[in-house]
């Protein structure tokens, strides 16, 4: 051999990444040759004049044609020859073929094969020499032995390796690959994996492929995000999105995230060394394949979102019209599709400019029916969106209620049964497992996000208490332009049937089918106190003291409760009209006097 092939072939071996990548070409040759099975097997030899040394012994064997004299003249033993079509780019032989063995540093390589009635047996030596000699016997398929000399120490982590890589390559290979550690105690191993999505639980909805002939493109919306480029099942790069798919990373913005991409195809070649898939056009082609197919995966999405979120509305059996189960039809395993399948959709907001928010997508529990965000946010009015944590979650996870309370199911169910006859639409969403993705979408409408339980409460009305107290504060509110308020007392309970101390009032929730009062929210639209019950809260301490002082000083009284009410709404009366009215009220009533 020459010194100066002799010099190409050590830069050429020096460029793997791994010594024992020669197990991937190996693969690939046996596939090329029809092989169904490649076996993997190592072997130690001690040596009796070196104490702890021994002779490594490693042995990949196929059933392909193998390879008669000609293909070994032409093909084996001429370096960098390939047998495709002079391609030295091509994964396939990978255009180098048996001389990546030379990267393992083995001190002798015995080749038998045979094809075609021709036996061969084939000696290279450390200097890349080699003897080639007929056989009497016949021989079908491949055998490549190296030997290398070692310590002992080293088997294992020799084994590990050869695994690793064989993992690493092959695991997609549509023949058998095994291997076998002859020394050690396990069986033989079978490297063999399925190009499916991490998250098999949520169905075909979150994967989109194309097949057009011996290529196969799939993507897939699932973590951990990943993208694996091959050739005929054998790996040639894998990574993240970003990283493989760089060129297009800024059209995939977020979606690489959470992105899965399996792309077989003939048109991905490597180089010569096999350290990258060259950025050619073959490869600009699968890249706009793939994206086209991640764009028909966000479409699959949002359908799958929409015929999840609107299950059993337009067919509930009649038998189950009294169920006093809140939205029996959906189930703890059907929100937890529902969640994963929001989390995904999350991180397509930017490509879905605002379908994200005009598809019914929503489940409301309080209706049992889709909704979209932006119907959503219309039928609240200006109020914040409520959200409640679905029934069928808290019965199968719920605390054991203390003395004298009611389980918080019970009293959920019972409220978003209650509002059923309403517009107000409640989500399905665990503020705890959902709250991430529940925030991001209400911040595309810029809305406010309430528990529907802490948003509106009960009412067990006073009849008939502080009568005049109510009839001064209807006076002054609607003087202040809210004609038609009626002003009553009640006391607020909340799901767990206990006092709700905290909201000094809240319109009624027209529609219910038992009073309810909406306190919730930064501030209460002063549209909804317009021709609608306003509830006082009895448990209330501002309250509780107006009442207390109205038969002394019921201007006082009445004016500090209505300046409390209103300095809740969003669009309060001046200070300066609640003045005049105050005086007029003044002297109305002195003028009154005997």
């Amino acid at each position: 051999m020459s010194a100066e092939v002799d010099a190409l072939l050590e830069r050429l071996v020096a460029q793997f990444e791994s010594p024992y990548d020669f197990l991937r070409e190996l693969v690939q040759n046996a596939m090329d040759a029809g092989s169904d099975r490649v076996e993997v097997t190592l072997e130690s030899h001690p040596l009796s004049e070196a104490p702890g040394e021994v002779i490594f012994e490693l042995t990949i064997l196929d059933t392909g044609a193998g390879m008669d004299e000609a293909i070994i003249d032409q093909e084996l033993t001429r370096l960098f020859s390939s047998g495709k079509s002079g391609d030295r780019t091509m994964a396939g032989g990978f255009g180098i073929g048996f001389v990546s063995v030379f990267a393992w540093e083995p001190e002798a390589i015995l080749v038998h094969t045979g094809r075609a009635g021709e036996s061969w047996e084939l000696v290279f030596h450390g200097d890349r020499s080699f003897e080639k000699v007929a056989l009497e016997d016949p021989l079908e398929g491949t055998t490549i032995i190296l030997f290398r000399r070692g310590r002992a120490s080293e088997r294992e982590a020799i084994a590990d390796a050869i695994r690793d890589s064989l993992w690493r390559w092959c695991r997609f290979c549509p023949l058998e690959v095994s291997f076998e550690d002859l020394d050690g105690d396990e069986p033989a191993e079978l490297i063999q994996d399925a190009p499916e999505p991490t998250e098999l639980g949520l169905g075909a909805g979150l994967t989109r492929a194309e097949v057009r002939g011996e290529s196969t493109l799939r993507v897939s919306f699932a973590v951990p995000a990943n993208a694996v480029f091959l050739r005929r099942g054998l790996i040639l790069a894998e990574g993240g999105p970003r990283q493989l798919l760089a060129g297009v990373a800024d059209a995939l913005g977020s979606t690489s995230e959470h992105l899965q991409i399996w792309a077989d195809s003939p048109l991905l070649r490597t180089s010569l060394a096999r350290d990258k898939v060259l950025d050619d056009g073959g490869r600009a082609q699968v890249e706009e394949r793939l994206l086209g197919l991640v764009a028909e995966l966000r479409e699959d999405l949002l359908a799958r979102l929409e015929a999840l979120a609107a299950i059993g509305q337009d067919a509930r059996p009649a038998d189950e019209a009294d169920d006093l189960r809140a939205d029996p039809d959906w189930t703890h395993e059907r929100h937890a599709i529902y969640g994963a399948l929001h989390a995904h959709l999350e991180l397509e907001y930017a490509h879905l400019e605002r379908k994200p928010r005009t598809r019914a997508i929503l489940r409301d529990l309080a209706h049992g029916r889709a909704v979209s965000l932006d119907a959503a946010v219309e039928r609240m009015g200006a109020r914040p969106l409520l959200v409640a944590t679905p029934p069928s979650i808290l019965r199968e996870g719920g605390a054991a209620p203390k003395e004298g309370e009611r389980p918080i199911v019970e009293g959920l169910e019972r409220l978003l049964r209650d509002l059923g006859p309403t517009s107000f639409p409640v989500l399905a969403g665990d503020l705890g497992e959902d709250r991430a993705w529940l925030t991001a979408l209400t911040k595309l409408a810029e809305v406010e996000l309430l528990p529907v339980e802490r948003a509106v409460a009960r009412v067990a009305p006073r009849e008939g208490e502080a009568a005049g107290l109510c009839g001064l504060v209807e006076s002054l509110v609607r003087g202040l332009g809210f004609d038609q308020a009626t002003i009553r007392v009640g006391e607020f309970v909340d799901v767990l049937g206990r006092p709700e101390r905290s909201p000094v009032f809240g319109p009624e929730v027209f529609g219910a089918a038992s009073p309810l009062a909406f306190h919730g929210g930064r501030t209460i639209p002063a549209a909804s106190l317009r021709r609608r019950t306003v509830w006082l809260n009895a448990h209330n301490t501002l309250v509780e003291a107006a009442v207390a002082r109205f038969v002394e000083r019921p201007l006082v009284a009445g004016l500090a409760l209505t300046c409390g009410l209103l300095g809740h709404l969003d669009d309060p009366p001046e200070v300066g009209d609640v003045a005049k009215l105050a005086e007029a009220l003044d002297r109305d009533s002195q003028g009154a006097r005997p």
